[in-house]
């Protein structure tokens, strides 16, 4: 019997989406090593233009107006009214991903956004197809409408509340596996707390701050340094600035000037270290990030968070007393002070965390996969020794 072969689509490499995708691909091959993987930008890959296009016109509506996104997030009125212009995208886009999977043949499709994976579903529909079989991973605490479509053979979901959401969308329960949000293997892994002290510079027995703004490096991040520098406790404070360039630049300009000892990061590979060392993060609500520091026992300021699922997600942690929300950089400041002065509100909200984290959500969602993959092969190999024109007529798409 040949080995599985497992196709990973995700949106926009050292993205939360891309994050999920890696964990699962890693749990996978560990589980069964003969597995053959492909890791792949659906967007990009497909509309590499509109990809970079569709990121900018993002950040704008974001920046300059949030309530648009809010409108547009999980709204049944604008999924009605845009149901044609998404029905062309998917045809766009599902025509050069058919050329993928001509190639590589996989038993599963593994979709990591709602994206991608409405691109395949729609495919599967308008051809017929049954194969390959098309898993959704979500990647938020909520799931949107966006996510629901009969030709999904199964959703791993972060909670038994996210499989009622798609329930209530018209999924079928059989199709939902509760796991949690996948996170990578490293953040369930024991850390040498005094070599990453050591390497930083920072200072042994006192509390360590994370500021970080995801992997765009957004989010008041000046003000709120600025404004941790008032406190009069001793404390370093640690900031990722992801792949924002101009941001590390001008905090590393600001950081000489600080009394509070910062260390400025620009993209790291190393944030479950540098999670482990820290009492507090203060994040956006993105959901790999807060999955993880779930895992990491690691409370929450949650600040500035996106209209739509970081607000949704932001809604889930403050129910479970595992985050505080900030409306601004001074809130960050008070509640910085309020945990430093009230270490027993820090240890209640790491005993939440600790029972709400999923470390092992990566491996119940491969193990998910490869059952998939086991139980479609004989479906597979025939798509595989079927005529190319059996899957699907491109005119048709």
């Amino acid at each position: 019997m040949k080995n599985p072969r497992i196709l990973f689509l995700y949106l926009t490499k050292h993205s939360g989406h891309y994050a999920a995708a890696e964990a699962v691909e890693e749990a996978v091959r560990r589980f069964a090593p003969g597995t053959e993987t492909m890791m792949m930008d659906s967007f990009k890959h497909a509309n590499p233009l509109l990809s970079k296009v569709t990121l900018r016109a993002y950040l704008a509506i974001l920046k300059a107006a949030p309530e648009v996104w809010e409108y547009m997030y999980d709204n049944p009125t604008f999924q009605k009214r845009t149901k044609k212009i998404r029905d062309l995208l998917h045809r766009g886009n599902s025509k050069k991903l058919e050329s993928v999977l001509e190639e590589f043949q996989p038993d599963v499709v593994v979709c990591t956004q709602a994206f991608s994976c409405g691109v395949l579903a729609s495919w599967k529909q308008k051809s017929g197809r049954e194969t390959p079989v098309l898993v959704g991973v979500l990647t938020d605490f909520v799931a949107h409408r966006y996510w629901a479509h009969p030709k999904v053979d199964l959703y791993v979901v972060p909670n038994e509340a996210t499989k009622a959401t798609l329930v209530s969308h018209g999924v079928l329960a059989s199709r939902v596996k509760v796991t949690g949000i996948p996170i990578r293997r490293r953040y369930t892994q024991p850390v040498h707390c005094e070599a990453v002290v050591e390497k930083y510079g920072l200072r042994p027995n006192l509390p360590k701050i994370l500021v970080m703004g995801g992997s765009l490096g957004l989010g008041p991040m000046k003000s709120v340094i600025r404004k941790l520098d008032k406190l009069p406790q001793p404390f370093d404070i640690i900031t990722i600035t992801g792949n924002n360039d101009q941001l590390k630049e001008q905090l590393e300009r600001r950081g000489r000037k600080l009394r509070h000892p910062t260390t400025i990061l620009g993209f790291v590979e190393n944030v479950h270290e540098l999670m482990e060392v820290s009492e507090i993060i203060v994040t956006k609500p993105g959901g790999i990030t807060t999955a993880e520091a779930l895992v990491k026992r690691l409370p929450m300021i949650i600040i500035n968070p996106i209209p739509g699922q970081e607000a949704k997600n932001t809604e889930f942690l403050l129910s479970h007393g595992v985050a505080v929300q900030a409306e601004d950089a001074n809130d960050v400041m008070l509640f910085v002070d309020e945990f430093l002065r009230n270490p027993e509100k820090l240890r209640q909200m790491r005993g939440a965390a600790g029972v709400l984290g999923r470390p092992q959500a990566a491996d119940d969602a491969a193990r998910s996969v490869l059952q998939l993959s086991s139980a479609r092969r004989p479906a597979a190999a025939a798509a595989v020794r079927a005529p190319a024109g059996a899957w699907g007529a491109r005119s048709a798409l």
